[in-house]
């Protein structure tokens, strides 16, 4: 059995459990077109996403829209759909996007119930999921159904490389993104072959021409609203790691790319080596907020950049940053070049003709470690470091700096070096950091 025939025996529904989601699928249709006529509700329940384009992979999840009309308000279709989910699902659970859903379980398959508006087109959208049905509807009167298990080998790959999801925190390829790859390259080795040349910045449509300019490093315009990049949730580092991938497929195919092998936590041993060698590395450890994943994470992004180019502008020269999060907490890790800074540096000050310079010598006259002096045309003196240390001088700084909105109002950050890095409260983080294997190379 080749390698993707055997990918598709672990990844394909069961008989019996595609029968168990149409049977799933059918019954809460049925239920929500019957509360809408019983309670007078002007919406029409619509199947969306992987199973209505019959894409999906083993365990899906149900994605199921109320389509409004467009004279209803934002909030009116919001409550109704909250309702209505709260009545019908099991483990009801509100979440956001553009309005307000409801995420829960129905027949032991995770179920979203999202409102949108029936709007004439994806152009002529009012919200960004008044799109999805006509994502739908193209992908299933394009998509050939010899094609389909080809979008689900690639989504199974992009699984496995750790970058299948447009969600903030994997910043990847949506499964709407995936069946366009497939549409355009025709399968999957097809595919994997012309990524495996891609040189960004990508450029990608099925014949539609963007109405508008894109920044991005990988682009790919929706054939449904020309004025969308479908791959604008792809970070160009996801981007390289997915041509990395493909040129290593196309080198050496094998399982281990669409089901990796679990990262095994560093030991003891193992973890003392690197803390204690030559870089410095440095933790923050920032408190849990009480949002979505897709409020947290572009925070948790704003905050350790800001952590990194403080470090930077300090000169230690930081090489990595890594950001994580679990049920404990946030985290932040930045390895530095440098590990201590001199006890003292030069600070620049005016030029000798400036009217700054009498107050610059008052102020430096005994504040700094000598007196100071004309160097090439301007006054300098020699000054004594507050801080010399990455940890010393974040918590010096770290309240100065720009923080993501939740981070902001948190007391004494918690700066961890050292043996307090050795705690198993950060082994997973200090893991995925200091760890450089690709996920298929495990």
């Amino acid at each position: 059995m080749e390698i993707k025939e055997k990918v598709l025996s672990r990844i394909l529904p069961s008989s019996e459990e595609q029968e168990r989601i149409d049977h799933a699928v059918d019954e809460l249709l049925e239920l929500l077109r019957s509360t809408a006529q019983r309670r007078n509700l002007p919406f029409e329940p619509l199947l969306v996403g992987s199973i209505a384009k019959g894409t999906h992979l083993s365990h899906p999840d149900i994605d199921l829209f109320l389509r409004f009309p467009t004279d209803i308000p934002a909030s009116i279709i919001g409550k109704t759909t909250k309702e209505i989910g709260r009545e019908i699902l099991e483990e009801p659970e509100e979440r956001y996007a553009e309005h307000a859903y409801i995420s829960g379980f129905w027949h032991g398959f995770r179920t979203d119930l999202v409102p949108c508006y029936n709007v004439p087109s994806g152009r002529g959208r009012i919200s960004a999921v008044d799109r999805t049905p006509f994502h739908t509807e193209y992908v299933k009167s394009h998509l050939r159904d010899d094609q389909k298990n080809e979008v689900r080998l690639l989504k199974q790959f992009l699984k496995g490389i750790g970058i299948y999801g447009a969600e903030a925190r994997i910043q990847g390829f949506s499964g709407y993104l995936c069946e366009l790859l497939v549409i355009k390259f025709g399968d999957f080795d097809s595919l994997i072959r012309a990524v495996s040349k891609w040189k960004p910045p990508v450029y990608l449509s099925l014949g539609e021409k963007g109405s508008r300019k894109f920044d991005e490093g990988f682009v790919f315009i929706d054939p449904v609203d020309p004025g969308r990049n479908v791959a604008s949730p792809v970070s160009d580092a996801n981007t390289r790691l997915f041509i990395d991938a493909c040129k290593s497929y196309l080198k050496n195919p094998g399982l281990n790319f669409f089901f990796p092998k679990e990262q095994e936590l560093m030991t003891d041993t193992e973890l003392r080596a690197l803390i204690s060698g030559r870089k410095s590395t440095v933790l923050v450890d920032l408190p849990r907020l009480d949002v979505v994943e897709d409020v947290l994470w572009p925070q948790l992004r704003k905050t350790g950049t800001s952590v990194f180019k403080l470090l930077e502008r300090e000169g230690f020269r930081p090489t990595k940053l890594t950001l994580d999060s679990d049920d404990r907490g946030n985290y932040i890790v930045i390895s530095c070049e440098v590990k201590e800074l001199p006890r003292t540096y030069i600070h620049l000050g005016p030029p000798v003709n400036s009217p700054e310079v009498d107050r610059f010598r008052a102020k430096w006259a005994t504040k700094g470690v000598s007196p100071p002096v004309i160097r090439k045309g301007r006054w300098q003196v020699e000054a004594e470091r507050k801080a010399r240390t990455p940890d010393q001088v974040l918590l010096l700084n770290l309240s100065a700096i720009r923080l993501g909105k939740g981070f902001r109002k948190m007391n004494s950050p918690v700066i961890i070096s050292g043996e307090g890095l050795m705690n198993m409260k950060y082994r997973r983080t200090l893991t995925k950091h200091f760890d450089e294997r690709r996920p298929w190379e495990r």
